[in-house]
């Protein structure tokens, strides 16, 4: 994939982009109409190596960005959401949804699920028009699914958009439910953000507009200070009569789409010529509520058309809003030639294919992947003559004509002003009253709350860290893993495969291994927690030590007791019958287990870093992308194992004369895990008394002689701490010698 190019002057892009990938801080990224964070949105996609989500509102605003409507990906019902709320269970009430209701309607099937408990960053676009019980709702649900009370389940959470432009949509039935709970509809009135607000950092850079004196104007509009001498200036465009001069390309901006359709309608009838209408073509699954272009496209030779998608060639021919007239409709080569009267080449236009997706968690990859539903294909054009307000959001013009008589909603003069490159290309059908620039006055209020940019870089500090004691507390919760095989051990019950018994013994020996270890873990976590909260007295270089020691207790004891036990248990249950499936979820689980190594090992990283002082960028950047390459290391490491066979290179180096833990050094593994792979040839290649001495072997044996058929945790309790898990697999590979050979 092409990296993406930006300003690297741009200094609140960067601080957005390190808030992004080195933070678990909830972000709001405002900025004004062409100030770049369409851009920022593209180049998170491809520049992070968080597992993430795409959405937004709508259909067509989730299709701009690249990914899933939010109704989508939670499954969320269409109505008022308000978690606590009395309902009577009557036609009064039926559009309203408190938690219960909630969670009966919303359907949440195993992938949905594991899409939810992946995911680390949730993007939410255009989140202007997100209304405030919605994100409650999506809290609710991310927190039940994730088993996590932190705000919206420990997922990151970035919102993009300008409170300035469209708000949210609420009808009258609606808000007077909603106004009993929610001071305002808009997104940042959620009761979760409220008390766990976002931080907000603006894209100042307008890239849009040149026109100094256009720029403060719409400053002022943004921010109530429009001036009687603003709106007077704005008001010397005002031209009622105004036709334009043919060849000038004005595109006229209005309040409805009835008024746009009928504009458009009586110009193309003006032309002479063919009418061709070109049908988009739609496989699969697309809803026709999110076709990001008419279904029906009406053409003639000399039809006023705009450019809805940005070229994506190198040589960047058009724009989203670029307007041009038609010179030739060549539909049997499937294209259309626009020319434009600014002097630029004509451009041959193809159709264009925007993809339903959907999102779907692979286990395998560790990433939640983009899945294909449906497509849709169409000349990336629309007439041109007019356009609603509304569909102009993100389109740049040189010329417009704004006729929306007094029907101006609140963002909406922003909206439509805010599409020119300058004044000089504006003309007014109307003109604008003092009320009709009001912006909201919370929406003003709240942006007051921005940072200020001074303080920026202590507050990315201090996220950066968090955010690094969070990854370490995270790595050391077992509650998943032991999830995984009980429900593993309660399926196989219902299962006909070889070898049952002992299976459902193993898993249970499994469990019962890692609850203890869990255990352990949990006091390390209450531990640490502890440590992380207590804001006046952050000890890193104590957290540090206290997170050696403790990856040094677990490492190991994950390699012996369960990596190198899961192994050789799938290595023997592979050559029986009807375990296939058995042996999938076997392996399914195990690279659980190695993740979870390769999270305890890079907390020693974590560790050394939070001892640092001053800027953590470059190390956290660094770290961020040792865990993007984790796991295909991972993934290496477990198919070298499947092709190569591991035990007969440690056997070899063995039979050299390398010690076992000459071995482990050499072979970058635990001593435990070498000692695992010679057992396996005791009574062969090797003598037991290699690997322990005499004496102790033969009090290993007795023990596990007089208890028969007990598990290794309980063989484990009765001989105490100088045995470990390894020395038990040892004795017990010595009686199966010997029981073999007393059978021929």
């Amino acid at each position: 994939m092409t990296q993406l190019k930006f300003d690297k002057q741009n200094e609140a892009f960067l601080q957005a982009v390190s808030f992004v990938n080195q933070t678990n801080q909830h972000l709001f990224l405002t900025g004004k109409a062409g100030t770049g964070k369409t851009t920022f949105l593209k180049y998170i996609k491809e520049n992070s190596h968080k597992k993430m989500a795409v959405t937004a509102p709508t259909g067509v605003a989730a299709m701009n960005a690249g990914g899933t409507t939010l109704h989508a990906l939670f499954w969320l019902p269409f109505g008022t959401f308000i978690e606590d709320f009395p309902l009577q269970w009557n036609e009064q009430d039926s559009h309203i949804y408190n938690k219960s209701r909630l969670f009966s309607t919303i359907k949440l099937t195993k992938q949905r699920r594991a899409i939810l408990q992946e995911l680390e960053l949730l993007v939410i676009d255009e989140v202007s028009m997100v209304r405030a019980d919605t994100l409650d709702a999506i809290d609710v649900i991310l927190k039940s699914v994730r088993r996590d009370m932190r705000p919206f389940g420990g997922v990151q959470m970035l919102f993009i958009g300008d409170l300035y432009q469209l708000p949210p949509v609420v009808r009258e039935h609606e808000w007077q439910v909603l106004r009993d709970h929610y001071r305002s509809p808009f997104f940042f009135d959620a009761k979760v953000l409220r008390e766990h607000p976002p931080v907000i950092l603006e894209l100042s850079k307008i890239y849009r507009q040149n026109d100094d004196y256009f720029i403060d104007l719409l400053n002022n509009i943004r921010n109530n200070k429009c001036s009687s001498e603003d709106l007077a200036k704005l008001n010397e465009h005002y031209r009622p009569d105004f036709s334009p001069a043919e060849g000038e390309q004005y595109i006229t901006l209005t309040s409805h789409n009835k008024l746009a359709e009928a504009i458009n309608q009586e110009e193309l009838a003006r032309l002479k010529g063919t009418m061709h209408n070109v049908r988009a073509v739609v496989k699969d699954e697309f809803q026709q509520a999110s076709f990001p272009a008419d279904e029906m496209l009406p053409l003639k030779i000399g039809a006023q058309v705009m450019f809805i998608k940005n070229d994506s060639g190198e040589d960047r021919k058009f724009f989203n809003g670029k307007i041009g007239s038609v010179k030739e409709l060549n539909l049997d080569r499937h294209q259309v030639i626009v020319g434009f009267n600014d002097g630029s080449d004509d451009v041959v236009v193809r159709r264009e294919t925007w993809e339903n997706i959907r999102y779907k968690y692979n286990k395998g990859e560790d990433k939640i992947e983009e899945e294909v539903m449906g497509t849709f294909s169409q000349f990336p054009l629309r007439l041109a003559w007019a356009i609603t307000i509304h569909k102009s959001q993100g389109l740049t013009f040189n010329k417009a004509v704004i006729d929306a008589g007094t029907s101006f909603a609140a963002g909406q003069v922003y909206v439509a002003l805010s599409r020119l490159t300058g004044l000089e290309g504006l003309v007014l059908k109307s003109k604008i009253p003092m009320h009709s620039i009001r912006t909201d006055a919370q929406v003003v209020d709240f942006m007051q709350q921005m940072i200020a940019r001074a303080e920026v870089a202590k507050i990315l500090e201090s996220c950066q860290r968090n955010y690094l004691g969070q990854i370490v507390l995270q790595s050391f919760r077992w509650g998943t893993l032991v999830e995984s095989v009980e429900e593993l051990k309660e399926s196989l019950e219902n299962r006909n495969i070889d070898g049952k018994d002992a299976a459902l013994a193993y898993l249970t020996d499994i469990s019962s291994i890692l609850k203890e270890q869990e255990k352990v873990a949990n006091k390390f976590v209450t531990l640490l927690y502890t440590m992380l909260r207590d804001k006046e007295a952050l000890d890193y270089g104590k957290i540090c030590e206290r997170t050696k020691a403790a990856v040094a207790w677990f490492l190991p004891r994950l390699d012996e007791e369960i990596l190198l036990t899961m192994q050789e248990h799938i290595e023997a249950w592979q050559m029986k019958k009807r375990t296939k499936k058995y042996v999938q979820e076997l392996r399914s689980i195990l690279l659980d287990f190695r993740r979870k190594k390769e999270q305890l090992a890079h907390c020693l990283t974590i560790a050394d870093i939070l001892t640092h002082e001053g800027d953590l960028s470059q190390q956290v950047q660094t770290f961020s992308q040792q865990e993007k390459t984790k796991d295909s290391e991972i993934k290496e490491t477990a198919e070298e194992g499947s092709e190569k066979d591991t035990k007969t290179i440690s056997l070899d180096l063995f039979l050299d004369g390398l010690s076992v833990e000459d071995i482990a050094q050499k072979r970058n593994m635990v001593v435990g895990t070498i000692y695992g792979h010679l057992i396996h040839f005791v009574g062969n290649e090797v003598e037991a008394e290699d690997l322990i001495d005499g004496p102790k072997l033969e009090v290993l044996l007795d023990v596990l002689r007089k208890n028969e058929g007990k598990s290794s945790s309980e063989i484990k309790m009765i001989l105490g701490d100088d045995y470990s898990y390894p020395d038990i697999k040892l004795g017990q590979k010595v009686l199966e010698v010997e029981h073999l050979k007393v059978d021929s």
